[in-house]
């Protein structure tokens, strides 16, 4: 038993250790593939506009992509720092405002955006309060955030009950997840904070706060 533990304990240590590398390869590995597709003929193009004549099939499959990847996440960057000046904030806004006003496209980047912005700053203005929710059965709880404190009066039965909208993320990607209209009645109130209720749930139940079980009220 003793050796079994051993083995357990030592095994789910070495897997957290692995994880976090493994999901950060493969995030790496998309992103290096969406640059090698659409970015790396660009480069080919700049090196052969400025006479360079090593472009061979290795510098080609290695050498150049990683050229490309270093340019994307410099870009990234500079629009970053360029965002958080006023001139970038307006440039940004009025970017924005061009989207928004093309239809379908400004569904999808609006609520993306919404989405994450409510998870990269923390929540505020945007997700309430965290809750749990039995989901996906009677005495199984789900962490969700409610979403707007405008209540909606779902019909049940011969009457109606104040209801919330409840977006219930996945694990260990909080920007997926779904979105329930769940009874005001059926919420169990977490007393946590949405910046600890999102790392709760990209952890897997991993990075838990203490007293746990005191923060759980109806």
């Amino acid at each position: 038993m003793t050796t079994l533990r051993h083995v357990r304990t030592h095994f789910v240590r070495g897997l957290l250790i692995v994880l976090p590398a493994i999901i950060t390869f493969w995030l790496l590995r998309i992103l290096f593939s969406a640059v090698s597709g659409n970015v790396t003929p660009w480069v080919l193009r700049a090196l052969a506009a400025s006479g360079v004549t090593w472009m061979n099939g290795w510098h080609t499959r290695f050498i150049v992509p990683v050229i490309g990847l270093v340019l994307t996440l410099l870009l990234i960057y500079l629009i970053g720092l360029i965002a958080a000046n006023l001139v970038g904030q307006r440039v940004l806004s009025w970017f924005e405002g061009g989207v928004l006003k093309i239809p379908f496209v400004k569904s999808i980047y609006g609520g993306a955006r919404q989405l994450l912005d409510a998870f990269g700053s923390g929540g505020k203005g945007t997700f309430t309060r965290v809750v749990l929710v039995q989901y996906p059965r009677a005495g199984v709880f789900t962490v969700g955030f409610v979403t707007s404190e405008v209540r909606v009066e779902m019909p049940m039965g011969d009457s109606f009950v104040s209801s919330v909208m409840v977006f219930l993320p996945t694990t260990p990607n909080p920007t997926s997840g779904w979105l329930a209209i769940v009874p005001e009645r059926d919420l169990l109130e977490f007393d946590l904070s949405i910046e600890e209720g999102v790392k709760l749930i990209v952890s897997g139940g991993i990075v838990t706060p203490a007293t746990l079980a005191e923060r759980i009220r109806r």
